[in-house]
């Protein structure tokens, strides 16, 4: 499989189809299949539909996804359950508000999900979130997907990429302009994609995935 650097450029559909099926393929994603196929199928209309039980339970699947590494996991559920069904339900009904408009503002839509609206959940968690809902707006954001992208060289803001990286390895807390950012750099992918390939089945979300996928090592979260 072509490196992310050699990938970037690339006008070959297959090439980046490959690059999505690997990372399927991965080992920690292998360990947990069924919770990533439940969140690959996860939709706004899906969404919609949850009342508040139903939501609490998909909020823990999530979280279950999100933080797999078992160190974390107790406290992310715990910090869960302190929001209060209530809470999260409201947080639930302002996501299926959001129209077009909306959804392009990416600092509006983390807000609606970031901590303290979801105790427990920072850039990384607000971002994976909106993006399983809203897979044509949204990308994760997390470390690894930075040390993917800080190594294509024909990135236009590949200095400040790399500036997060090293942000990030302190390591520190995510400032909302870097994740702001790196959302846009995935919109921006997925758009150029279905130009190239004459289509509308890229996605921020199959844009993280592959950056996820591609950086050295194995990752323990979704």
């Amino acid at each position: 499989m072509k490196s992310i650097n050699e990938l970037w450029d690339l006008r070959e559909e297959n090439e980046w189809q490959e690059a999505l099926e690997h990372y399927w393929q991965m080992p920690s994603v292998q360990r947990n299949i069924e919770i990533e196929k439940a969140m690959d199928n996860v939709t706004p209309e899906f969404v919609s539909k949850l009342d508040s039980v139903k939501w609490f339970g998909f909020l823990q699947l999530y979280f279950e996804w999100k933080f797999t590494e078992s160190r974390w996991l107790g406290r992310e559920l715990d910090y869960l359950a302190s929001n209060g069904a209530e809470k999260l339900f409201q947080v639930k009904e302002r996501l299926m508000a959001l129209d077009q408009l909306d959804l392009a503002d990416v600092r509006k839509c983390l807000k609606i999900v970031k901590s303290p609206l979801i105790v427990g959940l920072g850039y990384p968690g607000a971002s994976g979130l909106i993006a399983v809902i809203f897979k044509k707006w949204f990308g994760t954001v997390d470390k690894f997907m930075v040390e993917s992208l800080a190594e294509v060289e024909s990135l236009p803001e590949r200095q400040r990429v790399r500036e997060i990286d090293a942000w990030l390895k302190v390591p520190r807390d995510w400032r909302e302009s870097d994740a702001v950012l790196l959302i846009d750099i995935m919109r921006r992918k997925a758009e150029q994609l279905n130009g190239w390939f004459h289509n509308g089945r890229w996605t921020p979300r199959k844009i993280d995935m592959i950056l996820w996928a591609s950086r050295d090592g194995e990752a323990c979260g979704g």
